[in-house]
């Protein structure tokens, strides 16, 4: 009788510690990438993912990508963007430039980006992207399946 309640009790403290790991439990946060295609729409991501942008981009010309407009409370950019060449071999390709937001805190911001020329110009920008992207919280974030 003894070993049957032990047992129980055994069984009861896993049934609770389980129930206590899937209330707690969050699945990391994740990278979600987006580029040129999806100008115009829309994204979700969770707090602490980071959304990272890729743009195509010749820098050789004079024109670079900039943030016009992002609510930084909201999406934090991380650094400053980094400029990726393309692969070696084959002329006239342009490389891309990659933005990195942090998710920071839940609500919606559109992230817009305009390709510029040199301020001396004054010209409008040659191409823009903007997105909206709703940042939903950390705690809603689907548990990875099995």
């Amino acid at each position: 009788m003894r070993l049957k309640v032990g047992y129980s009790v055994f069984c009861l403290i896993v049934v609770i510690a389980s129930a206590a790991y899937l209330a707690f439990a969050q699945a990391p946060p994740q990278t979600v990438d987006i580029s040129d295609p999806q100008a115009g729409g829309s994204l979700m991501v969770f707090e602490g993912d980071t959304v990272q942008v890729r743009l195509h981009s010749t820098p050789g010309t004079g024109y670079s990508w900039r943030v016009t407009l992002v609510n930084s409370a909201i999406l934090a950019q991380q650094e400053a963007p980094v400029f990726v060449p393309p692969p070696p071999g084959i002329p006239g390709t342009e490389g891309h430039t990659v933005f990195n937001f942090r998710a920071a805190a839940q609500g919606s911001s559109t992230l817009q980006l305009a390709y510029v020329g040199p301020p001396e110009k004054g010209s409008a920008p040659a191409r823009t992207f903007s997105i909206s992207v709703n940042v939903r919280p950390a705690s809603e974030r689907p548990l990875p399946q099995p």
